[in-house]
């Protein structure tokens, strides 16, 4: 109430819980939030003309001593920005509690006057107190509103009686408090059994007559404001559709609980069907704006078919294997998901119990194979690079493979990458004193496309005085665990695995220049192999860039050399984002003064061969739309990227010359 008196234009309040959360999500925010307080209000203050504002920030300041232990005044509209985004992005991220117990919005609407708010905030903690119950507490402190969040299991029968008893006596307090159940959500189903208590008995007879007056049936939201059940509040919960323990079995690593919360994880929120500049989730949703394309619909209809309401008969359906196929694992639901939900997990395991129900297409089957293309491709480099490109050739490709006759493929070298770079190793001169030592996990695209690019990882891994070898490897089996081959992603992991873990024993790390084969190795290669030979390699796998990038920091890395009057534009994959808040090459790049402008664009569409597929060309490129208006509109001379599919997307829909940002590091060595 003192702070009110100094005419603030805003007054918001977030607890520590949800302070905590926010940062932990969005670590762009750690510097503006004060996780260690309480609480936190953030308040505005407005005025025509610089002198006033100063008097009446002074006022805010006076008025906040006693009660708070630090101000912070931000009068940069940068950082004003960024502290009002905070409170926006906050409020999704409380779902983010795994567990069953969730952060359930029935009381969130209550509001009184301003200066009863400390009463308020005094019996919710006495309620919360008698029911042993955790509340989120974030709102508009400054109008008296609260949205408060009790943390409950509604699948528990105890706590739904508690779910019960706190809408009861909260509504209750705030009655007796002068204010109202509703201030700015409505009534809705929630609240629509307590209006009578608000109005009064007279009042809402005449609501009521009114409500039949202009819908005699019934049929217009029933069960919405207007109700004769006193328990509609509880009438249809979500939560009351538990899992078959049966059907939680999995074909993967995951754990059967595990596996039932991360299903019943989505808060339905709909965040994922975002489709603003800049928002990575979700590309199959972005190409086709269809609800059943979205991850929330994934993860619902797991969440039913787990419960038995999905029948066997309809999850292997050829409907039912078009929803599994709209994921491209683009794995960016567990980067901007607020709830925490890797849909991009769940449904490699939903497609992997498709498979063993109905078998592998034979598109799917060959594409899980695909090393072996490049291997011929490899041997016949020379004939192959210039038969590929013929249209005839394409053709038939298409019809035997399912590849999509307008995409190029890849040219190929001539030889494979691992002897040659064996060889070159072998006739370097041994470094004395490492500044670290590595095993280069090369992957397939370096390995039978581009050699350029693996002898550049090489030759500034050396310069750099870092000891590397290139161990016995067969390439990250991506495609067959996506189009769910579990059988073959497990015979490869198997062959792949040893001499991986071997080099982590030899005290070496293992490092990619390929974002996804990172990514699989450091995260989804556990859901195939929980062995420790598996464990060790995935808590040893590191990025290139972010790894390089970690040297620099340490002061362990040469100066890297500067690129005047050349612009550069950068593509950050979205495998590449899944494991780094922001991607490493930028900053490692600008910090010698090379000019580097990140396009901040959508998913490229490629996601490796599913926009290789006749089936899912037109939805490729609609993706890579966003990326190609991007493109169009920059100046740069270059786009730098990690991704080989990446690299391939962007050749195909623009003009401008591709490269990996190693290649510059390594440009005055090659």
């Amino acid at each position: 109430e003192p702070i009110l008196t100094t005419d603030v234009a805003a007054c918001e309040l977030m607890d520590q819980r949800l302070i905590e959360m926010t940062v932990q999500a969005h670590p762009r925010y750690k510097d503006i939030l004060p996780v260690a307080s309480p609480a936190s209000l953030l308040i505005e203050q407005t005025a025509d003309n610089t002198d006033e504002l100063n008097a009446r920030l002074q006022c805010t300041l006076d008025a906040l001593k006693p009660y708070s232990i630090k101000q912070t005044v931000f009068t940069d509209a940068p950082s004003q920005a960024l502290l009002w985004k905070s409170r926006k992005d906050a409020v999704p991220l409380l779902f983010r509690t795994k567990g069953d117990k969730k952060p359930v919005p029935f009381i969130e609407d209550v509001s009184v006057e301003p200066a009863a708010l400390a009463d308020y905030i005094k019996g919710l903690g006495a309620i919360a107190k008698k029911y042993d119950m955790p509340m989120a507490y974030y709102g508009h402190a400054g109008d008296g509103e609260l949205h408060v969040r009790p943390y409950l299991d509604l699948s528990d029968a105890a706590d739904v009686e508690k779910f019960k008893a706190i809408a009861a006596e909260t509504f209750d307090l705030a009655l007796a408090l002068g204010g109202t159940i509703s201030g700015e959500h409505a009534v809705g189903i929630v609240r629509a059994s307590f209006l009578e208590k608000q109005f009064g008995t007279e009042y809402y007879d005449l609501l009521k007559k009114i409500k039949s007056l202009f819908d005699p049936k019934g049929i217009l939201n029933p069960g919405k404001i207007i109700t004769d059940s006193p328990h509609e509040l509880v009438s249809n919960l979500r939560a009351a559709i538990k899992a078959n323990p049966k059907l939680l079995k999995t074909k993967l690593n995951f754990d059967s609980e595990k596996f039932r919360l991360e299903i019943e994880q989505c808060a339905g929120d709909g965040l994922c069907r975002a489709i603003l500049k800049g928002s990575r989730m979700c590309p199959a949703y972005r190409a086709q704006p269809d609800e059943m394309n979205c991850p929330r619909a994934r993860a619902n209809l797991l969440r039913l078919y787990a419960a038995g309401l999905i029948s066997e008969e309809e999850f292997n359906s050829s409907d039912f294997k078009a929803i599994l196929d709209s994921c491209i694992n683009c794995k960016m639901c567990s980067v901007e998901c607020p709830s925490d939900v890797d849909v991009s997990d769940l449904m490699l395991e939903a497609r992997a119990r498709h498979v063993e129900a109905n078998g592998l297409p034979r598109t799917c089957w060959i594409l899980a194979r695909n090393r072996y293309l490049s291997i011929m491709g490899n041997i016949f480099a020379p004939i192959a690079n210039l038969i590929l490109p013929l249209a005839p050739v394409r053709f038939i490709l298409e019809k035997l493979t399912g590849l999509d006759q307008r995409r190029f493929m890849p040219r190929f070298c001539w030889g494979q990458f691992i002897p040659k770079a064996r060889k070159f190793l072998d006739a370097q001169p041994k470094i004395q004193k490492p500044v670290d030592r590595v095993a280069y996990f090369v992957d397939t695209f370096v390995n039978f496309n581009d050699h350029q690019l693996g002898f550049a990882v090489l030759k500034v891994l050396r310069n750099n005085n870092i000891d590397v070898v290139i161990p016995d490897q067969l390439p990250s089996p991506i495609p067959a665990a996506v189009y769910g081959d579990v059988d073959k992603a497990r015979a490869d992991i198997a062959k792949m695995i040893k001499p991986l873990a071997d080099a982590v024993r030899d005290g070496r790390k293992i490092i990619c220049s390929e974002p996804s084969a990172a990514l699989f190795l450091r995260s989804e290669l556990l859901l195939f192999d929980n062995s420790s030979d598996a464990k060790l390699v995935a808590e040893n796998t590191y990025e290139l860039m972010s790894w390089l990038l970690d040297l620099h920091k340490q002061g362990k890395l040469k100066k890297i050399k500067s690129h005047p009057g050349i612009e550069f534009a950068y593509h950050a994959p979205c495998h590449l984002l899944a494991m780094d808040s922001s991607p490493a090459a930028i900053e490692l790049l600008r910090s010698a003064q090379i000019k580097v402008t990140d396009l901040n664009s959508s998913c490229c569409g490629l996601a490796g061969t599913f926009g290789m597929q006749k089936k899912n060309y037109e939805k490729s490129l609609k993706i890579a739309e966003p990326l190609k208006e991007s493109l169009d509109n920059s100046k740069a001379d270059v786009v730098l990227t990690e991704c080989s599919a990446c690299k391939m997307q962007i050749e195909y829909i623009s003009s401008k010359k591709v490269i990996h940002p190693i290649m510059l590091l390594a440009e005055d060595q090659l």
